[in-house]
């Protein structure tokens, strides 16, 4: 059997369409209020840092040691190195692997310089540097045997 529909009965209503735009657009406040871009920039901050220093890890372990790669740290940012000589970005291709954030800062200086097998050369203990944006804040450790970041 073919059953006809009437014209009332073929759509939705005024007022369900409105009901289903004022759930929507509470939905997305509640949504927008919980984003906040300092988590983002500090968490992507933090992870190139640490891809930078298993970069310079690896390189050293990859050239048998005859050039220690090294990475230094300082409030805004980081450079790679081979023995203090600026090296091809693996990305860009151009001359110098430096960051430099205008909006993060990072408490700590340093230097670490990998050996022949990746062991970082001179950390006593476990290197800490944190990462942060306003009042949000992230750590990458790097291990003082293995030279294991995280």
């Amino acid at each position: 059997m073919i059953r006809k529909l009437n014209k009332r009965q073929a759509g939705f209503t005024l007022v369900e369409l409105i009901m289903v735009i004022v759930i929507t657009g509470a939905l997305s406040a509640l949504a927008f209020s919980k984003f906040n871009r300092n988590t983002f920039d500090v968490a992507a901050a933090s992870g190139e840092l640490v891809q930078a220093i298993r970069y310079a890890q690896n390189k050293s372990m990859s050239h048998s040691g005859a050039s220690n790669y090294q990475i230094a740290i300082n409030g805004t940012g980081y450079t790679v190195t081979q023995n203090g000589t600026a090296i091809t970005h693996p990305l860009t291709g151009s001359i110098g692997y430096t960051k430099t954030w205008s909006d993060i800062t990072l408490d700590t200086t340093a230097t670490i310089v990998f050996d022949a097998y990746g062991n970082p050369l001179g950390l006593g203990v476990p290197l800490t540097i944190t990462l942060s944006k306003g009042s949000d804040s992230d750590n990458v450790t790097v291990e003082n045997i293995t030279g294991f970041v995280r």
